[in-house]
């Protein structure tokens, strides 16, 4: 199924990332692995695959990397960019740090490679850059308000590229993910034992993900909601934000804190 092909994937030391590792290493592809640290353990079970320690929050280290693909001829066919972070930013206050270190992760870390890709000359073979979302776009955690924000931005700008780009040897292409079984999921001690047994329920493992990824990349379409049974879930979620106030809204708002009058 992907056999032969080239793919560069950020963030696979764990989870979805390590998943799509995983596959395409089994499936013979030719994988570059792009991760901030170095994972002595990760590197040795899989001898095959090019290793590059690049911190994806930095534009400099992120063309320096695709310069050197480039002139090297390694530049790959695919671009699965993954990496992306969870954090409480949002609870007892606003942390601002915490925030944008989400920020700087998930939607810069994959902003940073599309300036010097779409500046590179027309290739003759489509290009296909993946960006991994999340239905939390839609309807987020109030505490990892970074996570939200970031994939709701990163939706937005692959949105406006998949048109923009039609047609062109750039395949803009993104990943909306539900609930997938890897430890990004944030705070669910502080969520009823109901809503995180509803959330394991709806839940895919990464396997099956990586599989449902790697199929999508073969096409051109734009956007990939997985899995199909979280969707019904994630609407749910949202009619009960819009028709109950205060739903799923944060602890300030459930525990009644006072407001100013106006």
């Amino acid at each position: 199924m992907t056999s032969g092909r080239s793919v560069l994937i950020t963030g696979t030391s764990s989870g979805v990332g390590r998943a799509l590792l995983e596959h395409y290493t089994r499936n013979g592809s030719k994988v570059i692995s792009v991760n901030r640290r170095r994972v002595p353990e990760l590197e040795s079970a899989y001898p095959s695959v090019r290793f590059e320690c690049v911190d994806v929050r930095s534009d400099e280290e992120v063309e320096m990397l695709i310069q050197r693909l480039t002139e090297s001829a390694e530049l790959p066919e695919l671009f699965i960019l993954n990496a992306g972070i969870n954090c409480v930013d949002n609870d007892e206050s606003f942390q601002l740090a915490a925030y944008r270190e989400v920020v700087d992760t998930n939607l810069f870390g994959v902003l940073h490679f599309i300036q010097p890709l779409t500046e590179l000359p027309p290739s003759e073979s489509p290009r296909r850059l993946i960006a991994i979302s999340s239905l939390a776009s839609y309807v987020g955690n109030p505490y990892g308000l970074g996570y939200t924000t970031s994939k709701r931005a990163l939706t937005e700008c692959f949105d406006a590229w998949s048109k923009m780009y039609r047609g062109t040897d750039l395949v803009f292409q993104q990943v909306m993910l539900g609930p997938v079984d890897t430890a990004i999921y944030t705070m669910a001690d502080r969520f009823p034992t109901w809503m995180v047994r509803i959330k394991n329920a709806f839940s895919a493992p990464p396997a099956a993900t990586a599989r449902a990824i790697a199929l999508f990349g073969l096409t051109r379409r734009p956007k990939l909601f997985y899995p199909w049974r979280a969707v019904p879930l994630y609407l749910g979620m949202w009619l009960f934000r819009s028709l109950l106030p205060g739903f799923f809204q944060g602890r300030k708002t459930l525990d009644g804190r006072a407001r100013r009058s106006t």
